[in-house]
């Protein structure tokens, strides 16, 4: 069996002295899309979070590479594990360009000069998320829409094989969001990339992940396939609602459509 690129074991994690996740253990395979899921205030965002250390353990360890993260440097994780949050907030005045720069810092520290990879890998994150010829905008100037992709270019220029996604198709149109998820399709098959992200959008989950992890009050509920987790059964029991689970007539997969 392969070991996990990701890990958590007995995780107790929350904000401040409110604990969110009472307990949970989860392992990340590479090379595979997992969506977490689940109704506001599951912990959702939390589990994100914390497995990204962006927010402290209340208890527990997590494992990147199979190593805990306690044990590596900042810049370590950074070369290794990319991460989008929910909320983010730019320099002021900062163009396109300079944000997307950000992800490189990583890979050459901050008084590095650019160099011809860094260049390559600006040229390309620009390029899939579509803001090559919005570069040198103002990101004030910009949709929220786009401010969103450039935050989705800045993750990708940064290069590494993890990504943690908090709701990455938030203030995204429906075309932008259908590329960015075969974007995050093509990441996995070509890169090999894991990718994780809390998905608010069932059907998405159900399209394009290999696995939906769906949780309730800082607990799995369910994990497994699209189609073991995302029934009629769990759909009641996780988000009260009432659903008819019909197959996709374009993917095959799971399709729901509430009463």
């Amino acid at each position: 069996m392969t070991a996990p690129v990701l890990s958590a074991h007995d995780l107790v994690a929350g904000h401040r002295r409110r604990v969110v996740v009472p307990d949970l253990s989860l392992e990340i395979a590479p090379g595979t899309i997992t969506a977490l899921v689940g109704p506001n205030g599951s912990g959702k965002s939390t589990l994100l979070m914390t497995l990204a250390r962006v927010l402290p353990r209340h208890g527990g360890e997590v494992l990147l590479d199979g190593r805990p993260m306690t044990t590596q440097s900042s810049r370590e994780i950074a070369r290794r594990l990319g991460v989008l949050p929910q909320t983010a907030v730019a320099p002021v005045g900062a163009t396109v360009r300079e944000l997307v720069e950000q992800g490189r810092y990583p890979q050459r520290g901050p008084w590095s000069m650019l160099r011809r990879r860094d260049d390559e890998a600006l040229r390309r994150a620009l390029d899939l998320t579509g803001l090559t010829a919005l570069a040198d905008r103002r990101l004030d100037a910009l949709s929220g829409g786009e401010r969103q992709r450039a935050w989705i270019a800045m993750t990708l220029a940064q290069e590494t094989g993890v990504l943690l996604l908090d709701e990455p198709t938030t203030y995204l149109d429906v075309r932008h969001q259908i590329d960015l998820m075969r974007l995050v399709g093509r990441l996995r098959d070509e890169q090999d990339i894991t990718v994780v992200m809390v998905l608010h959008d069932l059907n998405q989950a159900a399209r394009y992940a290999d696995r939906v992890v769906a949780l309730r009050d800082g607990r799995v509920h369910a994990d497994g396939t699209p189609a073991q987790v995302l029934t009629a059964g769990v759909l009641r029991a996780v988000f009260d609602i009432d659903a008819v689970v019909l197959d996709d007539p374009v993917s095959g997969r799971p399709l729901f459509v509430a009463r």
